[in-house]
């Protein structure tokens, strides 16, 4: 089963900085106009942020199923999604054409509180402003990068508590209908050198639905069809009858581009004879 976390952790932040944004424009606004004008202006605002999300998570969508093929799509989508939407927002800040000059105007009956004028001279200096810029980029940046490492920590733990399961001893009986998570599982004997198995006579590969069943893939049709738990373990006994040890390896895939995997080996006898370490690969 494909995990979403880093995903789902991405977008509530994406969405967190625009309510931030929204109650910061609010508050600043509420000290220069009267509330009503505020909350008039902050729907036309909320209007073009909704106009913006939206436009820019379609055109990011459609970029993310054209240029990805694989299960990474998803956080290709967020990041593309974040990425537009902010390059869209500095845009229209450079062309002079922000949310509030663009969606709000102060109305007529709106008192309108005059700020003290600068002295001449000494204009708001523009290397703060690229500091600022640049610090919010780099902790955005960092703060992306701090979850993903986090999100991997948790999904190499799921991936653990799996294999932590298995252990020296256990039958097919055992082992298919108590590891769960993973999106399939590639299994095939190990064959001498000299052995060419090219009709796939001794390979199988089985995926766990939400129901408890599971699809196969096997040779030498490789016709793909659903099994139940003891159809799918009744297979690979008979399959695994050939006299050759067999290897499992499962894998879980997740939304970011490192997914984690191990081996499950057993022997002659049809029990598990060793079980590697969970390792990562992208």
């Amino acid at each position: 089963m494909q995990q979403h976390l880093l995903t789902d952790v991405y977008l509530l932040l994406f969405l967190l900085l625009i309510m931030g944004a929204l109650i910061r424009w609010f508050r600043r606004q509420s000290k220069r106009t009267n509330p009503r004008a505020v909350w008039t202006g902050t729907w036309r605002t909320t209007r073009w942020y909704l106009f913006r999300l939206g436009v820019t998570s379609v055109v990011a969508f459609a970029i993310a199923v054209t240029v990805m093929a694989d299960d990474s799509r998803a956080l290709l989508w967020i990041v593309l999604w974040v990425g537009l939407y902010w390059l869209w927002k500095l845009w229209d800040r450079w062309r002079g054409k922000g949310v509030t000059n663009s969606a709000q105007q102060p109305t007529s009956k709106a008192v309108v509180v005059p700020e003290p004028q600068a002295r001449r001279g000494t204009p708001r200096p523009l290397v703060r402003k690229t500091v600022t810029l640049a610090a919010g980029a780099i902790i955005f940046v960092a703060g992306m990068a701090i979850v993903m490492i986090l999100c991997l920590g948790y999904y190499e733990r799921q991936a653990k508590a799996e294999h932590d399961k298995v252990h020296i001893g256990m039958t097919v009986d055992q082992v298919l209908p108590m590891v769960h998570g993973a999106l399939g599982v590639r299994t095939q004997a190990v064959l001498p050198d000299n052995l060419s198995d090219k009709e796939g006579v001794h390979y199988a590969s089985l995926t766990e639905h939400e129901d408890g069943t599971f699809g196969c893939s096997a040779g030498p049709d490789y016709r793909s069809q659903n099994l139940t738990d003891a159809e799918a373990v009744a297979l690979m006994k008979q399959k695994m009858s050939d006299g050759y040890e067999w290897r499992w390896r499962y894998t879980f895939i997740n939304d970011t581009p490192q997914h984690f995997s191990f081996t499950v080996t057993f022997g002659r006898d049809g029990r598990v004879k060793d079980v590697t370490d969970v390792w990562g690969w992208d």
